[in-house]
């Protein structure tokens, strides 16, 4: 499940971070473990970058972390993931 800490972790890290699915549960990795053979066959969610881009990003409140992550959950839920 992706929680609001998921999503405030992903936009605190320095690093160009990634929220992904990993073995069933989700976390955050730095894009340069991606390759790694620990995040082999790892979902690519979402990226720190790409959420800062996106209209209202959750930096502003730690309710709409909590909102940003349920709308992701939800959508990743809908996927099969």
């Amino acid at each position: 499940m992706i929680t609001g800490d998921h999503v405030r972790e992903l936009l605190n890290r320095e690093d160009d971070a990634v929220l992904v699915l990993l073995g069933g549960r989700a976390e955050v990795v730095g894009a340069s473990e991606l390759d790694s053979e620990r995040c082999r066959g790892a979902l690519r969610v979402l990226s720190a970058r790409d959420l800062r881009e996106r209209p209202g990003h959750a930096a502003s409140a730690p309710d709409d972390a909590d909102a940003v992550a349920a709308a992701l959950d939800a959508t990743v839920r809908r996927q099969g993931g």
